[in-house]
């Protein structure tokens, strides 16, 4: 299983967002079911303004 979080600085939210994903404040957690592949990833993600 492969595990991601996202720091979304631009973003603020509380609730499922899709079937693997979840937001809590500016935290986005996903969840990925990989056979074989075990891991743990961090993001830090916002948007630029144009």
């Amino acid at each position: 299983m492969v595990i991601d979080i996202e720091l979304t600085l631009n973003r603020f939210g509380f609730g499922k967002i899709s079937e693997n994903k979840f937001q809590l404040f500016f935290l986005r957690f996903s969840k990925w079911k990989i056979a074989g592949k075990y891991s743990i990833s961090f993001e830090i993600n916002w948007r630029a303004k144009e």
